[in-house]
């Protein structure tokens, strides 16, 4: 769209050219375009970052913070007591990189609000933890939102193709390309919820809490 690299010095610019972009990525999928966004639903400097006219739907899946620190912690390899402000950083955006431009965030619970501030039929709001408690419910639903309407075979298989296990093992065998190389682990780790019962201090679950209560209790996150 611009003819060239984009820079550090494009911030101006990414705003105007997002939906464009967008757009022309549904003009030339010759169908449906899933695109993967870290973004919030948010507007940036006047322009939506994720544009309405040409988004059939979306996919939104939320976890419970108290998680996300772990992860997020060993995905840019800074120790969890920054990570816990990092998430909690309202307005947050990236920064422009090779291979990249940047993105809004927000803090978590901008991220969370931004995105089921009210239902939408276009919308499919997924729990990670119900991902793993309930996956044939959960990705049925999901299947249904796609209008697809696969066979109980069918939904077995792709579970079982997509499974964590089956993920870990294809980054250990070929790589994952979205890995940072500040990561202090695989990209696909653990896999699993209510780690942070047995890893952060009661002073960080205190700070997580006090900084998205309103958003945790919306989603059963309160601890108990």
């Amino acid at each position: 769209m611009v003819g060239r690299e984009i820079t550090k010095d494009d911030n101006e610019l990414i705003p105007k050219l997002r939906p464009q972009v967008q757009v022309r990525l549904a003009d030339e999928a010759g169908g449906v375009a899933f695109i993967k966004t870290h973004n919030a639903l948010l507007m940036d400097e006047g322009q939506p970052v994720i544009n309405p006219a040409a988004t059939a739907g979306a996919v939104y899946i939320v976890r419970n913070p108290l998680d996300v620190v772990i992860s997020l912690s060993h995905h840019r390899g800074k120790p969890i007591d920054e990570t816990i402000d990092f998430m909690a950083c309202e307005g947050m955006r990236t920064v422009i990189g090779e291979k990249q431009v940047y993105e809004i965030w927000g803090s978590w619970s901008e991220h969370v609000h931004s995105w089921t501030r009210s239902p939408h039929p276009a919308i499919y709001v997924m729990r990670y933890e119900d991902m793993l408690a309930e996956p044939a419910k959960t990705f049925g639903g999901l299947a249904r939102h796609l209008k697809m309407n696969p066979s109980s075979a069918e939904l077995d298989s792709a579970l079982e193709m997509s499974s964590f296990e089956s993920l870990q093992a294809q980054e250990k065998e070929e790589g994952f390309r979205e890995r940072p190389e500040a990561a202090t682990a695989n990209f696909f780790r653990s896999g699993k919820s209510d780690q942070w019962r047995d890893v952060l201090t009661a002073s960080q679950i205190d700070q997580i809490v006090t900084k998205h209560a309103a958003q945790m209790k919306r989603f059963g996150y309160l601890p108990d």
